[in-house]
């Protein structure tokens, strides 16, 4: 996707971000996450929803974050850590903020819906699974309740909004799959 389909990053740091995002986050969660929905879907409703903007910030950063281990005796690196992860929070909190914002006026329909899929993978990037199956179950729910109203609305959805639903639909059963498997194999029940 061409940069200028990007919101304009307002500082260096969120510039190297979205270049990260770009060159390496996409790349690995459209490995095990379904590409449309990443690589166009996501990122056309992140241009109009700043919440979702900073959210995607935030999951390169903690991806980032993820893919670099900590090396106990390089300093420099270990601040660097440091400051990113400071940086990661920071996007995570403006993200939340918006997102409660977003469930009162949202830019887009499916905002709401997009933002929980964007805050299930920090979670996970984070290894909060917990936290993760609660935004998990709280998106399902959330689809559901879209998809009840859709059914009763007489403004049906249009093509592009339909395919994003079904998107996020399929994300969230591979997921659910993925955390009762987890739960079985360890015998911990997790979802």
């Amino acid at each position: 996707m061409p940069l200028s389909a990007y919101p304009t990053p307002s500082s260096q740091d969120e510039f190297q971000a979205v270049q990260s995002f770009r060159e390496r986050t996409l790349a690995q969660v459209s490995e095990f996450f379904i590409d449309e929905l990443w690589t166009t879907k996501i990122l056309r409703i992140a241009h109009a929803e700043p919440g979702i903007w900073h959210a995607l910030i935030s999951l390169s950063s903690y991806h980032d974050l993820f893919m670099h281990p900590v090396d106990a005796a390089n300093g420099q690196l270990a601040v660097e850590r440091h400051n990113l992860g400071i940086y990661a929070l920071h996007h995570h909190n403006m993200a939340i903020k918006a997102a409660l914002d977003i469930q009162r006026t949202p830019e887009h329909p499916l905002s709401h819906i997009i933002s929980c899929v964007v805050f299930v993978i920090i979670e996970i990037i984070r290894g909060e699974v917990i936290a993760a199956i609660r935004l998990l179950k709280h998106g399902q729910r959330v689809l559901q309740d879209f998809e009840t109203q859709q059914r009763h609305s007489q403004m049906p959805l249009g093509p592009e909004d339909g395919v994003i639903v079904n998107l996020v639909g399929a994300l969230f059963t591979g997921l659910t799959h993925q955390a009762v498997c987890v739960g079985y194999l360890t015998g911990v029940t997790i979802y």
